[in-house]
């Protein structure tokens, strides 16, 4: 009997693994779908040897996640797949300090933020005093100077143009946000 070439024997050996996962596999789907070993062997495609993909990766669920801010309607509304998800009232930057109109994107999340006065540089800590509330959400930087999407220590003023240029929330408002949206979510801030 002639040796088989070095070609021959290595497909040889694949195809003799292939077949073995491939009754491996529906062995498997029979006992992993109904625990019977009685049950005739049954062929099967290669398509249910793959894994089944319960949930959507995270980075997936998120991706079509968008945020848009009207200044003019003083609202804030969350989509996902071109469909509302939510829409908040929110506070904008008062005249000398107006939230700036664009095309961003999430660039910083912090839960209990230390807020500092864009003036007088004083530093707040997290708790009731923060006028950031306990969620930070920035999506715009120069130099020292952040605007973001946060919560607030004072609710009545929601509605109003009153922030130095950031957007601001009710409290349980800005968690709903937060849980929707990862680093990277659009933002789109319109007059």
């Amino acid at each position: 009997m002639d040796a088989l070439s070095p070609l021959n024997r290595c497909l040889m050996v694949l195809c003799y693994t292939a077949a073995g996962l491939l009754a491996t596999g529906a062995w498997q789907d029979q006992v992993g779908s109904r625990w019977r070993f009685e049950a005739p062997f049954e062929r099967t495609r290669l398509a249910r040897l793959g894994p089944v993909m319960t949930q959507a990766p995270e980075n997936l669920m998120t991706a079509n996640t968008r945020v848009v801010i009207s200044l003019s309607r003083r609202r804030l509304t969350l989509y996902q797949n071109d469909s509302v998800l939510d829409e908040f009232p929110v506070a904008i930057g008062q005249d000398d300090w107006q939230t700036p109109v664009g095309q961003f994107a999430v660039r910083d999340m912090r839960t209990d933020p230390v807020w500092q006065h864009p003036i007088t540089k004083e530093a707040i800590g997290p708790g009731p005093q923060n006028p950031l509330g306990s969620r930070w959400i920035g999506f715009w930087f120069e130099g020292q100077y952040h605007i973001g999407i946060h919560g607030t220590n004072q609710e009545t003023l929601i509605g109003e143009a009153v922030s130095h240029g950031c957007v601001r929330m009710l409290e349980k408002d800005v968690h709903t946000l937060y849980d929707h949206i990862k680093v990277g979510t659009p933002i789109q801030v319109v007059p």
